[in-house]
C-alpha cells in the first residue's frame, strides 16, 4: 500500500484517492492545537473499496504547521509519497482502531509497513526503540497536539500492541477523590482478574449519603477536565479511550456533552439520561440544558444508527463484535421481537435510503393510526450493507425513537423494558475499544430481573470491546453478580470514609447476607417485626397469633413468631 500527500484539502465527505491500487492519502486541515497544526483527515482505498480510517496527527521535527511544510516540500520536488525524505517525523492516529481496520483488509506485514511509512509513534517508541522518534515524543508539540485527545493517548500507549497482536485490555484503575467526610480517599478498581471469575464490572455500594455518585461525578470531571492537583484524579494515566455515563435519575447533574471544550474528539465522553441540550436557533450559541423524556428516545434512535455505521465501518476488523446483532440478541432476552426500526417522514421514499448496489428490495413498513401515517425503516443485522447510514441519519425522525416489530406489528413495551432497550442501544452505539461505562443506580429504572439481565448485558458487551464498567448501586441482586474484590463498600465512620470489600464471596452469594453486611439490615427493626410484636402483646402469646393467622404465614415467619414470643429473636 502507498501512503501519499497531494495537498488536497479535506471535505465533509472525502472522495477515495485517485488512481489505482491500494492507497492511503493524507488530506490537509487547519485545526490548531495550541499553535500546532498536525491534523490530517485520511481517505483510503483497499482492493477497490473505500475504508474510513479517520484522523491522523503527524508532527514534523522543528515545525508547527505540518501540512504547510509538506506543501513546501512538494514545491521543491517531493512527489508526496511516504516516507518523507530527510525529515524526522512521527504520527499518531486519533483512534486505536486505525491499524485494526487496516489489519482487517491487509496482511499484518503490510499494515506494519504502513505504520513504518507513517512513522507511528507507538510502534517506533515501544517496539522499534527508535532514538529519533523517542526524542520527538518528548517535545511540546507531541504533548500538546498529538497527545491532546483521549483517543490519541490510547493509540500511542497501546497501538503497538495491535501491531504486535497483543491484547489491549483496561488495567486496574486508581482514583483519588474528595469524599463526603471532608477528607480524601482512593478507590482502587480491580479489573485484572486473578482467577476465572469475571472482573469486567466493579460496583460501589453503601447506604445513602456515603458519596457513591459523588465519585462518579469526580471521575467524569477529571476525565473531561484533568485536574492540575496532583493529589486528586486518576493515580496514573488511565489506558482508556472513552467514558460513557448512564444515569436516569432526574436529580443528577452529569455534563451532557463536551461542548465548550476545545477538542476534536467530542465522543471521548458520552452521556445518556433524561437531560440534554436543546437545539439553539443561533448556530454560534450552545442550546440550554433541560430535562425531558424526549432525550432518551432521540438518543436511542441516533445510537441505533451509530451501531449500523460502526458495523459498516469496522466490520473488517477481525473479531469485530457486530453491534446491531448484539442489540438483537441482548434485547431478545428481555422481550420477543423480529427487528428494530426508526421512523422517517412518510412522504420520503424508502428506496433513497438504500445503496444503489443493494440486491435486496428496499423495505419500509407503513402503519396508519387514525389520520396519521408512520413510515418505519428496519435496521436489522441481515441488512447492514444495504442501508445508507449517512442518508438515514439525515432523514430519521429522532423524536420518535426506536420501535420494535413482531410479526409485522409494533411491540408494546412496559416502561422498564423500554428504558432497558434505551440503555442497551445507547451503550452499544457509544462504546468503542477500552471504554469505561459509569452507571448511576440502575435499580432506579430496572426491576430486579432486568437488573440481572443488565449486568449480563454489560459482561457480554465489555468483553467484546476490551472495556470495563463501574456501577454505583444499592442493589444486592446486582452485587450478587460481581466478585467480592470488585465490590467496594462505602461506610461513614467517626474516623472518616472507609472503603472495604465484603469478607465473603458475593459472586453467587446470599442476597440477605449481602444486605446485612452492607446496610446493617440485621440490626434494623422491620415494620413487619414491630407488627408481630404488637400482636403478640395484644393476644398474649405467639401461639395465639399463629392460630388466628392460620395459613396466611410461611414457614420462616412461623419460626420467627415463636422465637419472638420466647424473646429469642
Amino acid at each position: 500500500m502507498k501512503v501519499i500527500y497531494t495537498g488536497r484539502a479535506s471535505r465533509r465527505t472525502n472522495p477515495v484517492p485517485e488512481g489505482d491500487g491500494d492507497v492511503l492519502e493524507l488530506l490537509a486541515n487547519d485545526w490548531d492545537d495550541y499553535g500546532f497544526k498536525t491534523s490530517f483527515p485520511t481517505t483510503c482505498r483497499v482492493k477497490g473499496k473505500s475504508v474510513e480510517l479517520g484522523l491522523l496527527r503527524l508532527l514534523i521535527d522543528g515545525e508547527h504547521n505540518s501540512s504547510a511544510h509538506l506543501n513546501d516540500l512538494r514545491k521543491r520536488g517531493w512527489n508526496g509519497e511516504f516516507p518523507i525524505p530527510g525529515v524526522n517525523y512521527v504520527s499518531v492516529p486519533a483512534e486505536i482502531a486505525f491499524y485494526e481496520q487496516l489489519m482487517g483488509v491487509l496482511r499484518t506485514t503490510k499494515t506494519i509497513r504502513v505504520a513504518k511509512l507513517l512513522r507511528d509513534a507507538s510502534y517506533l517508541v515501544h517496539t522499534a526503540i527508535n532514538p529519533a522518534a523517542i526524542g520527538l515524543v518528548d517535545s511540546r508539540g507531541f504533548r500538546d497536539s498529538l497527545q491532546r485527545e483521549r483517543g490519541s493517548q490510547k493509540a500511542f500507549s497501546d497501538g503497538w500492541k495491535i501491531l504486535d497482536s497483543q491484547a489491549t485490555a483496561v488495567l486496574d484503575l486508581g482514583f483519588a477523590f474528595d469524599d463526603v467526610c471532608g477528607g480524601q480517599s482512593t478507590l482502587n478498581l480491580k479489573y485484572q482478574g486473578d482467577g476465572l471469575l469475571p472482573h469486567d464490572v466493579n460496583a460501589l455500594i453503601g447506604p445513602n449519603g456515603v458519596g457513591k455518585s459523588r465519585v462518579l461525578h469526580q471521575i467524569v470531571e477529571d476525565w473531561t477536565s484533568p485536574s492540575k492537583d496532583g493529589g486528586r484524579g486518576f493515580t496514573k494515566k488511565p489506558n482508556l479511550s472513552q467514558v460513557v455515563v448512564v444515569s436516569y435519575s432526574p436529580f443528577e447533574q452529569f455534563p451532557v456533552d463536551m461542548e465548550g471544550r476545545n477538542v476534536q474528539d467530542k465522543d471521548a465522553y458520552r452521556y445518556y439520561g433524561f437531560r440534554g441540550r436543546a437545539e439553539s436557533r443561533a448556530p454560534s450559541s450552545k442550546g440550554r440544558i433541560r430535562l425531558s423524556h424526549t432525550f432518551p428516545k432521540r438518543n436511542s434512535a441516533s445510537a441505533l444508527i451509530e451501531c449500523l455505521t460502526d458495523d459498516k465501518r469496522y466490520g473488517s476488523i477481525r473479531g469485530w463484535a457486530k453491534k446491531v446483532k448484539t442489540v438483537e440478541t441482548t434485547l431478545r432476552l428481555a422481550f420477543a421481537f423480529d427487528f428494530a426500526a426508526v421512523q422517517i417522514d412518510p412522504s420520503r421514499r424508502a428506496q433513497s435510503l438504500y445503496s444503489d448496489s443493494s440486491e435486496v428490495d428496499p423495505a419500509s413498513i407503513d402503519i396508519e393510526e387514525g389520520n396519521i401515517k408512520h413510515r418505519y425503516i428496519p435496521i436489522a443485522s441481515d441488512r447492514i450493507e444495504e442501508l445508507d447510514d449517512q442518508k438515514l441519519r439525515q432523514r430519521v425522525r429522532l423524536e420518535d425513537g426506536v420501535t420494535f416489530f413482531r410479526q409485522g406489528r409494533p411491540v408494546r413495551l412496559s416502561s422498564g423494558q423500554r428504558l432497558f432497550a434505551y440503555v442497551v442501544i445507547n451503550i452499544l452505539g457509544a462504546i468503542r475499544r477500552n471504554s469505561l461505562i459509569l452507571v448511576d443506580e440502575p435499580e432506579l429504572f430496572l426491576h430486579p430481573t432486568l437488573e440481572i439481565q443488565f449486568v449480563d448485558l454489560l459482561k457480554r458487551i465489555l468483553t467484546k470491546f476490551n472495556s470495563k464498567a463501574l456501577l454505583a448501586t444499592h442493589s444486592e441482586v446486582t452485587v450478587r453478580e460481581i466478585p467480592a474484590r470488585c465490590v467496594h463498600v462505602f461506610e461513614k465512620t467517626n474516623d472518616g470514609l472507609i472503603i472495604k470489600h465484603p469478607p465473603f464471596q458475593t459472586f453467587g452469594g446470599d442476597v440477605q447476607r449481602i444486605s446485612s453486611y452492607v446496610f446493617g439490615d440485621n440490626t434494623a427493626t422491620k415494620p413487619f417485626e414491630q407488627w408481630i410484636k404488637d400482636r403478640i402483646e395484644e393476644l398474649g402469646s405467639g401461639e395465639a397469633l399463629l392460630e388466628q393467622l392460620g395459613d396466611q404465614v410461611n414457614e420462616e415467619l412461623v419460626i420467627q413468631i415463636r422465637a419472638m414470643d420466647r424473646q429469642a429473636w
